[in-house]
């Protein structure tokens, strides 16, 4: 299905594929529960807060399970402004540094945020069973990503593995909150799992390669790196995350075959497998 391809994509890192297939999915079924948590999560991988917002709101809203569920009026409440209750919709709120610049997140965005984490933890109110309760900290956790509430996202995300423990993506999730609040080394346990899980998990082996970098393990993120690309060659820009860490690792003499992008010559100084 047009679904199964977007998360395939997803999984090779290659969010901006997986956004454009996850909406051709939707256009056949708008309301399908697993495309919309798969396109918020694709959402916040390229950044896009408010769309990744507006797709987690409408997640909750359309899931069968909380169909007599009463949903919030989406104005901010008193106890939830969190911006003085004034021309919210003109303040920037920083957010997600890439690529050198900052991203930043309207006030609006943040409180339609705050109100899909209201929808949320009423839905689990809602519906306490195990699997409906695992879907919704999923969601949770990607939420409390963009708010950068890293703790309350790495409790969510625990939570959902311990209903689905050998759910490779949730491992991968948690490993990445972890990794993105300074916590490198906590996170490559959680990529070891996934990795166990599911081998041949290109974003896997990509998160995992950078949580090495950030630790100053040169040697075992160009590993991973190279395992990485191996998995997916179409991930032109994991060869310059390669380059820079042969360069940390002050081994030069490989930075010839990082430039001219030889895979196959790396199987000299790396122990990595070739798909």
């Amino acid at each position: 299905s047009v679904t199964s391809l977007g998360r395939c994509h997803t999984e090779n890192d290659e969010d901006s594929k997986a956004i454009a297939c996850l909406i051709r999915a939707l256009e056949r079924d708008p309301f399908s529960p697993e495309t919309l948590l798969a396109l918020g999560v694709s959402y916040v991988n390229e950044l896009d807060h408010e769309k990744a917002v507006q797709t987690l709101k409408s997640w909750v809203a359309h899931h069968p399970l909380y169909a007599g569920m009463e949903q919030v009026d989406g104005s901010p409440r008193e106890e939830d402004d969190l911006y003085g209750g004034a021309d919210v919709e003109d303040e920037g709120i920083e957010g997600e540094v890439a690529n050198g610049g900052i991203r930043t997140m309207r006030a609006k965005t943040m409180v339609e945020m705050r109100d899909v984490e209201r929808l949320l933890l009423r839905a689990l109110e809602f519906d306490r069973t195990a699997d409906a309760a695992a879907d919704v900290y999923e969601a949770l956790g990607v939420v409390y990503n963009v708010s950068r509430d890293f703790d309350a996202a790495v409790d969510a995300f625990q939570r959902a593995i311990e209903v689905r423990p050998d759910d490779y993506e949730l491992r991968n999730k948690l490993g990445a909150t972890l990794a993105n609040s300074n916590r490198s080394d906590e996170a490559l346990p959680s990529y070891r799992v996934a990795l166990k899980l599911k081998p041949k998990y290109a974003r896997g082996w990509l998160n995992m390669a950078i949580s090495h970098s950030n630790l100053q393990n040169y040697q075992e993120a160009a590993r991973c790196y190279l395992q990485t690309l191996s998995l997916n060659p179409e991930a032109k820009h994991v060869w310059s995350y390669l380059r820079i860490a042969l360069t940390c690792s002050e081994q030069w003499d490989l930075l010839p075959l990082a430039a001219s992008q030889d895979l196959n010559a790396f199987h000299k100084h790396f122990d990595f497998v070739e798909y």
